[in-house]
Parts: structure tokens; C-alpha cells; sequence
């Protein structure tokens, strides 16, 4: 992964992981719902004021915004029945690290998005991530934003593919 840091600023710039070569993308166009689109907190994110919940209303409102026919039904991951078939079951899921309490805290959002390839197995076809630091009263805004630029990441690149008809 690629690291820059801003010298003149609060904060690290966020950087993205670099995949090497394309990766294919065409499977979300078989996605037909998607059923869990999370976050997870990791570290010392619940202790500094960044909850579970709040980020995932966030993260929720933000894709219905950007994909505003994709339908979101349920959370947590696949029905139980076991009726639908896995690959047009959606996920995008993201985990918010952090380190510290104090004046200084170091961040890192991981995002993957795919489809269920195999039984009770998420298959990751997208990936993005950012790593940065600050003080610990602007991390919210920090992390807000970087989760929001990835939603927007992600939905731009799911209905490419849908309206580039990469699509079996």
C-alpha cells in the first residue's frame, strides 16, 4: 500500500490501496439485492465517540443515496432460508480501526464489496481503504467523510458496470 502523508495538515491524506492491474468487476451486475451493508468498529473507535451504529446509518443512507434502485433488504448478512441464489446476494462492509484515546489517533477504514460466492462466505470483488491520524476532536469528521468518499467509490463503480453492460 501506498503511503502519503500531508506535512501542513492535521491529518494524513487519505490513500487508497493499489491493486495491481484491473480487477474484473462484472459480477455486480448479477447482484440482484443487497443484504448486509455495515460497518464494524475496531480498536478504540466506541471509545473515542465513533459507534458501530452511527456509522452504519451512515454508511446505509449514504448508498440509497447513491444507489437509489439497488435494493437494501435486512442487514447482517444472508437470509436463512437459503432460497436465493448466492451470487445476486450484495454485501459492502467496512471496518473502522483506530489507535489511541488521547490528543492524537491514528485511523484506518477497510471497505470490500461482492457478492456471496459460496455458502455463508463473502466473496470481495472491490476493495478500498485509507489510513490517516489527527487530533482526536476532527477524527469524526475524518472518518465520516472517508467512509462517505468510499460509498461514493463503490457506487460509481457498480453502475458502471451495470450501464457498461459488462454483464453476462
Amino acid at each position: 500500500m501506498l503511503l502519503a502523508l500531508a506535512a501542513n495538515t492535521a491529518f494524513a491524506a487519505p490513500v487508497q490501496a493499489v491493486s495491481p492491474g484491473p480487477v474484473p468487476y462484472a459480477e455486480f451486475g448479477q447482484i440482484k439485492k443487497f443484504v448486509s451493508v455495515e460497518v464494524q468498529t475496531i480498536g478504540t473507535a466506541e471509545k473515542i465517540g465513533l459507534k458501530k451504529t452511527d456509522l452504519t446509518d451512515l454508511m446505509r443512507l449514504t448508498f440509497l443515496r447513491q444507489l437509489p434502485g439497488a435494493p437494501l433488504v435486512g442487514s447482517g448478512g444472508l437470509p436463512a432460508d437459503g432460497t436465493e441464489r448466492l451470487n445476486q446476494l450484495g454485501f459492502l462492509t467496512c471496518e473502522v480501526w483506530t489507535v489511541g484515546e488521547e490528543y492524537m489517533v491514528a485511523y484506518h477504514v477497510d471497505c470490500n464489496a461482492g457478492s456471496y460466492l459460496m455458502p455463508r462466505m463473502p466473496g470481495s470483488l472491490w476493495n478500498r481503504a485509507i489510513l490517516g491520524y489527527g487530533p482526536k476532536d476532527q477524527l469524526p469528521d475524518a472518518v465520516h467523510n472517508g467512509l462517505k468518499a468510499m460509498v461514493d467509490q463503490f457506487a460509481a463503480t457498480f453502475l458502471k458496470v451495470r450501464a457498461d453492460g459488462e454483464v453476462r
